[in-house]
């Protein structure tokens, strides 16, 4: 937390960027993932929300982005009388430790499961603290996110193909590989008691979709075929939760979010605008590419993390329009 702090104070201190070529500043009525957006500080997390009896929505911090905004990373605390399955981890050791601590504040059933929904390091980069503190803490994941993970310490020893039962006690876990999206691994998990979703980072709210190891046309489908289950909360990796008809409105909002860059790419592919993706060298900054300066996010263009985000994904939908993910 300290080190975020002092990034924050410094990220503070840094330019704004100035928006791309046709960028309007139309808005949404999505609220934004930027915790200034909520009148947070950086001082005000991790901090915690009870969804249901035994179940929390945990938020640590992402690390700020060029233009020094942050977001918040969520996790999922499933209490059960067998145990505590969590969903997601945080991003560092101190910030797991953080969200450890924070369980056994709640209870002193043990970690048992760590369902890895996102294999990035913003949600796994903390897990060796899960196993510290609970030696035989099992960790899930999809293959993909299973062979992702292979050389990081504490890799998934179990995976779920297309659907996993997870039942400990009288609760019942559903581990569910809806199709790929935003990692290509993507897990989400459903509590058929509650009708709670927690979908990861197939789930972003009021972030700019973000692509970067996406598959843009299939995250769509995946997001729609979390919306055709009996689910009434649908809870993201990041961005805040509110009640559940907002975060159901917000859920389509990010779908439209999506096609409305999917369709944006295309445009400017099919114009012949290149967006050529750079070997950068330590600590060079990236050049903005044409397409990038050229495009129109529409009132997708307010949402956080914009201006680290456009030109990823740009550069992953011309990948998919080429053929060239698989």
């Amino acid at each position: 937390m300290q080190m975020l702090r002092i990034l924050f104070a410094a990220a503070m201190t840094m330019p704004v960027a100035v928006p791309a070529v046709g960028y309007t500043q139309e808005k949404t009525n999505v609220s934004s993932a930027d915790i200034a957006e909520r009148g947070l500080k950086v001082s005000d997390f991790p901090r915690w929300k009870k969804l249901k009896p035994d179940i929390y929505f945990y938020e640590g911090l992402h690390s700020p982005d060029p233009d020094g905004h942050i977001i918040n990373t969520g996790s999922l605390i499933v209490i059960t009388t067998d145990g505590v399955a969590v969903l997601d981890g945080q991003g560092d050791v101190t910030q797991t430790q953080a969200l450890v601590d924070t369980i056994r504040r709640l209870t002193p059933q043990p970690i048992k499961y760590v369902i890895v929904g996102s294999e990035h390091g913003d949600h796994t980069g903390g897990n060796t603290a899960f196993k510290a503190a609970f030696p035989n803490v099992v960790f899930i994941s999809s293959p993909a996110s299973q062979k992702a993970l292979a050389n990081k310490p504490n890799p998934p020893t179990e995976t779920v193909l297309d659907k996993r039962v997870l039942r400990m006690g009288k609760t019942e876990l559903d581990i569910l590989d809806l199709g790929r999206a935003h990692t290509g691994g993507d897990l989400v998990v459903y509590l058929p008691r509650s009708r709670i979703m927690f979908m990861s980072e197939v789930y972003l709210r009021g972030v700019f979709p973000a692509m970067r190891t996406a598959y843009p046309s299939e995250w769509v489908k995946t997001i729609e075929k979390a919306q055709a289950t009996d689910a009434t909360w649908y809870i993201p990796a990041h961005g805040f939760v509110d009640d559940p008809a907002t975060m159901k409105r917000d859920l389509e909002g990010a779908r439209k979010a999506l096609m409305y860059v999917i369709a944006e790419g295309k445009r400017l592919h099919d114009a012949g605008i290149p967006c050529v993706p750079e070997k950068l060298q330590p600590g060079q900054k990236p050049v903005v590419c044409e397409a990038v300066q050229k495009a129109n996010w529409g009132p997708y263009g307010n949402l956080a993390l914009r201006a680290s985000q456009q030109q990823g994904a740009i550069l992953r939908v011309y990948e998919e329009l080429d053929g060239k993910l698989h």
